[in-house]
């Protein structure tokens, strides 16, 4: 029998523990930016833990449906262990009442519009892209980065009714960012993928039509996050930061990309480059 720190530490790699985090920041830049103001502190509390609780359930259901797919990829291979370690069926029951948690809370602490996102986050996520978009097409993730932007969304009505067109904007920067992010660890182990018989662009059209889209969705966003301070009114702080952090992510993703083929440090300098952003938005409203 396995023991307490094998399942807690089986239990985090599941709920992709680093990816809630994430979730966890652009959810809080979400409440940040709504009120212009440090969001109040049950609230955020309840924020939080919400979005914590349905990001871990959407991220256990995601692997138990990938399981034969996870099975052939180095990569995911301690999920597979992870599953052991817990049993299917108990995994099942526990993200389910993880999620059922999460939007009975957001229906009791916070407000309907925020369960109705939270919901729209794991529907989009389990269903629609882990089950249908991720296995019929290389295009599957432009669409999938819809569930990774909806916190932003979550954070921000959890605070506020308000529409706000810099949230909206940042909302829609998530989902440029979500393809060329995960396009440049698709050319990294894109044998795998091709062995799991998952249709990722470097699969199907090869190397040189994926990076000349990871430039393409790349460029993008530099224009976005500046409309972001134009829409919303920001300062010093966070131009300087939308700047700086644009410039370095276009640079170092063209010297990863196209002449070292350091496809990793490109996929983690887009990974530095949103929580820059992100830090530059809460830096820019609260200092």
């Amino acid at each position: 029998m396995a023991s307490f720190s094998e399942y807690l530490r089986a239990f985090l790699i599941l709920a992709k523990i680093r990816i809630i985090v994430a979730v966890a920041l652009t959810g809080y830049t979400g409440m940040v930016m709504a009120r212009r103001e440090q969001p109040a502190g049950d609230t955020l509390l309840w924020t939080m833990l919400i979005l914590g609780l349905a990001g871990s359930a959407s991220a256990i259901i995601n692997n138990l449906l990938d399981q034969e797919i996870d099975t052939t990829m180095d990569r995911t291979g301690r999920r597979n262990r992870s599953i052991e370690i817990w049993g299917r069926s108990t995994l099942w029951m526990v993200s389910s009442l993880m999620l059922c948690f999460s939007l009975a809370l957001a229906a009791i602490k916070l407000n309907w519009l925020v369960v109705a996102l939270t919901f729209a986050a794991f529907f989009t996520y389990v269903i629609w892209y882990t089950l249908f978009l991720k296995r019929r097409s290389p295009f599957g993730v432009v669409l999938g980065g819809i569930p990774g932007a909806l916190p932003i969304l979550i954070g921000a009505y959890a605070v506020s009714n308000r529409f706000a067109a810099d949230i909206w904007l940042l909302f829609l920067f998530m989902i440029l960012w979500q393809p060329a992010h995960f396009w440049a660890l698709a050319l990294k182990i894109k044998n795998e993928y091709a062995a799991a018989k998952v249709p990722v662009l470097p699969v199907v059209f090869g190397d040189r039509y994926t990076k000349l889209y990871i430039y393409l969705y790349g460029a993008s966003l530099l224009p976005v996050s500046l409309g972001i301070v134009y829409l919303g009114g920001y300062g010093k702080i966070y131009f300087v930061t939308a700047i700086a952090a644009g410039i370095y992510y276009l640079i170092e993703t063209i010297r990863c990309v196209h002449y070292s083929e350091r496809y990793r440090r490109a996929f983690l300098v887009s990974l530095l480059y949103m929580m820059l952003l992100m830090i530059g938005i809460i830096a820019d409203v609260l200092l």
